[in-house]
């Protein structure tokens, strides 16, 4: 008989664990391989900064689920988990809803022979006064969609009123830190398409972070490269500094300070989704992350796995596995090879994370990184178009995860010659 595998959630580690297993196990009927999504399009989540300033079309850089599924040996399955039931073998889907707020598929019962959480991480607020309400959390493709909509709203007036436009960040770490650039290159790029009333000097960009200095995780030569490009585009830094509340107006610090912002953006911390603090039959720690041992498996359950983000996993220095795109896809990769040796009644390995170092994007102005492993001993120092491009190559190797060799490349071919011949932003 047939097992079946269900993977919820087709961020990088998810999507990545579906495509392998189905075209090597789905197409041949070995396994049945489900993957569940709330949405429809998967967009690489360290992409997401780019959606949301317009730099590039979900359109075009998007994966549909559906299609995808159907070329790679996988079903996939529009949903969002609301539960899971161990002893029983299944995981329960919220209903689906239109825009009239209608239920348009009722609750649904899944089962399942072998379960795979991979559910992905979102900001964490740290209850600070008035940030839920107040505040778009950059972790997901609607809420890139929203920043979206609200940055042309703000242009479209700006455009009108030649006032200024106050964006502010909070969390100077990868992701506001290359949002913060890429906004400098939007408002130099909205001139060509008739904002001709606007330049970068009707911009107001504050990066707000409570550590001492901006990409507080990675080296200090890598952190001090990037706040140098970020100056000399004119961010607002406001290091060592802790919100304590956010308004409609902006952000009050904890020093009584007001930092004015139209929009605001909030891109500090990282913890489990919220529908994970209804699995009571899981370990999930205080950040609403799933306790999982060396093997990705579960702590105490049996056949359910765990990845990426919403996963915690404690290496052998006491030190969990750091919330980056790159411990996700290792640990897809690991899972994908252990469930291929299960199927064979080999051994499995345990799951190892090698630091391979990291690259910040700061739009088309820079890059910065540091790289580990075979390169040198300890670390080594990268910026400008070499980080680029290797920052370019990230994406690159995702995709070959998701198509295989040959796919990628001709998917790429395809991306590159469609930007071609559209526009640089995406304005509407």
């Amino acid at each position: 008989m047939t097992q079946k595998i269900v993977i919820v959630g087709g961020g990088a580690a998810g999507l990545a664990l579906a495509s392998r297993l189905g075209r090597k196990f789905g197409r041949s009927k070995q396994l049945e391989v489900c993957l569940i999504d709330k949405n429809t399009i998967h967009i690489w989540k360290p992409k997401l900064h780019e959606v949301a300033v317009g730099v590039i079309d979900q359109s075009i850089e998007g994966l549909q689920y559906r299609d995808h599924g159907l070329k790679n040996g996988y079903q996939y399955i529009r949903g969002s988990i609301e539960n899971c039931a161990p002893d029983q073998k299944c995981i329960y889907l919220a209903p689906v809803l239109n825009d009239d707020n209608e239920v348009i598929i009722p609750q649904r019962k899944i089962e399942y022979d072998y379960l795979v959480l991979a559910l992905g991480g979102v900001s964490n607020s740290f209850n600070t006064l008035g940030a839920e309400k107040n505040c778009i959390f950059l972790d997901s493709l609607e809420s890139a969609n929203r920043f979206h909509d609200k940055l042309l709203d703000a242009l479209l007036q700006l455009n009108e009123t030649q006032t200024h436009l106050s964006i502010g960040i909070v969390g100077a770490g990868a992701t506001g830190v290359e949002l913060a650039a890429e906004l400098h290159h939007v408002i130099e790029s909205v001139t060509q398409y008739g904002y001709t009333n606007i330049s970068k000097q009707h911009l107001e960009i504050h990066l707000i972070e409570a550590a001492d200095k901006v990409l507080p995780q990675l080296p200090e030569q890598v952190s001090f490269r990037a706040q140098a490009v970020l100056a000399k585009l004119g961010i607002k830094l406001h290091l060592a500094v802790q919100v304590k509340e956010v308004t409609k107006a902006g952000f009050i610090t904890a020093a009584g300070e007001t930092i004015n912002a139209n929009i605001k953006v909030w891109a500090a911390g990282v913890k489990g989704p919220k529908v994970l603090e209804n699995f009571s039959a899981l370990p999930i720690t205080a950040r609403n992350q799933i306790e999982v041992d060396h093997y990705m498996k579960v702590k105490g359950v049996d056949n359910i796995y765990a990845l990426g983000d919403c996963a915690q996993l404690i290496l052998d220095t006491g030190k969990p596995v750091p919330p980056r795109a790159q411990a996700a896809a290792q640990m897809a990769e690991t899972l994908f090879k252990n469930i291929s040796a299960q199927m064979k009644q080999q051994p499995q390995k345990a799951f190892v994370y090698k630091d391979y170092g990291s690259l910040v994007s700061l739009s088309r102005f820079s890059a910065v990184g540091n790289l580990m492993g075979n390169l040198r001993t300890g670390t080594f120092f990268v910026e400008g178009h070499l980080a680029r491009l290797m920052y370019i190559s990230l994406y690159q190797r995702h995709l070959i995860s998701l198509y295989g060799w040959f796919s990628a490349f001709v998917y790429r071919l395809a991306q590159r010659l469609l930007r071609w011949k559209r526009p640089k932003l995406k304005l509407h």
